[in-house]
């Protein structure tokens, strides 16, 4: 046993000095929605109070301050004789930042950094922000000697269970990561494994419980409630625990003084956070206001496309930084994936093999149920939040983390021989941790590395200027790769240099334009990969700027493409112009080409309507018609199977901002001559659609939205798109853009 806890207090001790390099290695708010939850704690500790969110003016915190408080309040106090009033400061917003997006030119920092301000000796708001970190790395300590505890709870007879699952919890690179971060998440996931271990006390309980035990569940289940919403899911598991305890003790004390004991601590605990809520807002939960500023998916996730989101599902389980947009490479997650999934499937094989042979009692089988399905529910509540916001990060299974680690660790090891088991075991672990020291220094901080700032004096190729004079000159540019296809991204070089104070933070642009003017493409950053904000440049200093555009998978094809840069400043609108009076320069060209064709259709794509109808090509006779006039656009589809009914298709010109629709057409394939019904397998329809655009259409750039529905009883039934991974997150696909042009008697009538 001395032994055991001196590799536990080895494991403790790691986890402490990696938990505090994440910590200080990740850049201040880029961790896990932290420029939002360090706001609430400022709010508290500044106001003493809670803030009141409206759905027009949610303040800095967004919609965390809809979060239950205890989190909050606890580093508020902590951090409350600190001066944060530079916060606003300090938090200066990357406005083009690809926030759960992978791209391959950066742009991932959700701030633009001012490293005197973030420097060591921190002051300020660093100051207070690493104060509520070394916080939550406390917390996730705590977890990580519940997990250890519950191990031990669980599976008393295996040492490597427990110690394992307490190095994984410790090497876990996403927990790391987490417990480094100013986050309400830490102090819900103490408390949920803290609640778990609890019950599992509880019914172990051969004789009458003490009192004490009763009131540790209504503290715990209290601090819960007020510390995430997602606690509660364990109240029913605490009462359905005292009924099974007072049923297998044959007394009803359990039930009635456990029940009135932990239900009367939670509610005195908790209870006035759901009354002000339902006095705010008319929700206990608040969840009504918080859906309302974070945002639904357009349409709730079925279960194909939750699945379609098992990836990024697992990644944030392991490890997925910043703002869901710094993975880990694949091949760490491919590891990480088998060990979980034998990790899990051998947990499975132990329980029916215990089961078939009837090895436990049935005492010991109730304390193994609720860490078996404590993960289960979690899971279960997780995929209703994920259907309803889009949410699909693994860390929220967190609560449960404890749990689930020790399956883990069981199913690893217990089919090997006894002395193979450890070693196992620390192989495996020692794999975690090699992985969860590399990342902040080879992962992590290399995102946020800004360009060299550097001198140079060669001539300029072009220069934009504001009214003031010129700003930046650009001295080098050129596209890499001339050929692409949909789908693709076209890269781009470019270096540039300050010629003056800027003054202001000016955002690059740089679209794919079509010969007739149209932006089919378009990428808007800030300087440096998004990690340079132009007011804090120096007049001579130069950087390189790569830059990658995707290309939508519906774009039209073959096209040349013009490549054009230009700068405009966000805010305002307003841009920086050459001498000659434009707004941008011609970086190259790109040869977009069509993908090879599987069948005979001009233009080939491939969207698939329900498994039913799938674009496999289209046409648009005008890219930029003026308005008032018409214009055609030709699908080719194929039927993927017999269809039963009738669906009609849509064509709009759509404004995305506001979807305003410009031109439509709404029809039966062919001019309602060849009705889906009558299709056969693997016939290609041509279907042509003329759409006229509104007389009163604004001049501007617009999207082409395509889609299949069926009329029923006033509604109208849309066939969902199904992507290649399988998943169904709409109900149209938008394929290329169009110009509209003012109308011919306008242009007549313009001086």
């Amino acid at each position: 046993m001395k032994r055991e806890r001196s590799l536990l207090g080895l494991i403790v001790a790691a986890y402490v000095v990696l938990a505090v390099i994440y910590s200080t290695v990740t850049p201040l708010f880029e961790a896990s929605d932290e420029l939002w939850h360090f706001p609430m704690v400022q709010f508290i500790a500044e106001t003493g109070g809670l803030p009141v969110q409206e759905g027009v003016a949610p303040g800095l915190w967004r919609q965390e301050g809809s979060q239950p408080p205890l989190y909050y309040m606890a580093a508020a106090l902590l951090t409350a004789g600190v001066d944060t009033s530079d916060l606003e400061w300090v938090r200066r917003i990357n406005p083009h930042a690809d926030i759960g997006l992978v791209r391959p030119d950066g742009n991932v920092n959700m701030i633009v950094h001012r490293a005197a301000a973030e420097a060591w000796p921190w002051q300020g708001t660093a100051l207070a922000v690493h104060l509520a970190r070394l916080f939550s790395v406390a917390l996730g300590a705590g977890a990580l000697l519940v997990t250890y505890a519950l191990g031990r709870r669980l599976f008393p007879e295996r040492p490597e269970v427990r110690l394992g699952a307490a190095a994984l919890n410790a090497f876990l690179p996403m927990f790391l990561f987490l417990s480094g971060s100013v986050n309400n998440d830490n102090l819900s996931n103490l408390l949920g494994n803290l609640l778990t271990l609890e019950i599992v006390i509880l019914l172990g309980a051969r004789i009458q419980p003490r009192w004490w035990l009763y009131v540790l569940i209504g503290v715990t289940a209290g601090a819960g409630m007020l510390a995430k919403f997602n606690i509660g899911f364990l109240l029913p598991v605490i009462a359905a625990s005292l009924v099974v305890l007072s049923a297998r003790l044959r007394s009803p004390r359990p039930l009635l003084l456990g029940g009135l004991i932990s239900g009367g601590l939670t509610i005195l605990i908790a209870g006035w956070w759901y009354a002000r809520n339902a006095q705010l807002y008319g929700d206990p939960t608040g969840l009504n206001i918080f859906l309302e500023l974070v945002g639904r998916r357009a349409i709730p996730a079925n279960t194909a496309q939750l699945w379609a989101e098992r990836d990024s599902f697992l990644q944030a389980f392991w490890g997925f930084f910043g703002g869901v947009n710094v993975p880990l490479p694949g091949l760490v997650y491919a590891a990480f994936n088998l060990i979980g999934a034998i990790g899990l499937i051998g947990a499975a094989a132990f329980l029916i093999r215990v089961l078939i042979r009837r090895e436990w009692p049935l005492y010991r089988w109730w304390p193994a149920l609720v860490a078996l399905f404590w993960p289960i529910i979690s899971f279960l509540s997780y995929l209703s939040w994920t259907a309803t916001t889009p949410a699909s990060q693994g860390r929220l299974l967190f609560a449960a983390l404890s749990s689930i680690l020790i399956w883990i660790a069981l199913g690893l090891t217990w089919w090997l021989p006894r002395r193979a088991r450890r070693p196992l075991m620390a192989v495996v672990a020692g794999a975690f941790a090699l992985v969860a020291l590399l990342t902040p220094f080879f992962i992590i901080a290399p995102a946020y590395q800004p360009p060299v700032l550097a001198a140079d004096t060669s001539e300029a190729q072009a220069v934009f200027s504001a009214d003031d004079g010129p700003v930046f000159s650009l001295l080098e540019a050129g596209v890499d790769g001339r050929y692409v296809q949909p789908g693709d991204y076209v890269q781009v070089f470019t270096r540039w240099r300050a010629e003056a104070p800027p003054g202001r933070d000016w955002s690059l642009f740089v679209h794919l334009v079509t010969p007739d003017n149209v932006i089919v493409a378009q990428r808007d950053v800030y300087p440096g990969e998004g990690l340079l904000a132009a007011s804090d440049l120096a007049a001579g200093q130069s950087w390189d700027n790569p830059i990658a555009i995707p290309v939508p998978d519906t774009a039209l094809a073959p096209m040349t493409l013009t490549v054009e840069a230009g700068w405009y400043h966000l805010p305002t609108g307003e841009r920086l112009m050459l001498a000659d009076g434009s707004e941008t320069v011609t970086l190259g060209e790109a040869e977009l080409v069509p993908r090879s064709a599987l069948h005979d259709a001009p233009n080939p794509v491939s969207v698939n309507f329900g498994g039913q109808l799938e674009l496999i090509g289209y046409e648009v006779s005008d890219l930029s018609p003026a308005a008032g006039e018409q214009f055609d656009v030709t699908f080719y589809w194929r039927a993927l199977q017999p269809i039963a009914e009738d669906y009609v298709v849509f064509t709009h010109l759509l404004d995305p901002a506001t979807t305003t629709i410009y031109a439509g057409s709404d029809a039966q394939p062919a001019g309602w001559t060849r009705p889906t019904s009558a299709w056969q397998p693997g016939e290609i329809i041509a279907d042509t659609h003329t759409l006229t655009v509104n007389p009163d259409t604004p001049p501007g750039i617009y999207e082409l939205e395509l889609g299949a529905y069926l009329p029923h009883d006033g509604r109208f039934d849309r066939l969902r798109v199904w992507t290649p991974d399988g998943g169904m997150a709409n109900d149209f696909t938008l394929l290329t853009r169009l110009r509209a042009l003012p109308a011919p008697e306008a242009t007549e009538a313009a001086p």
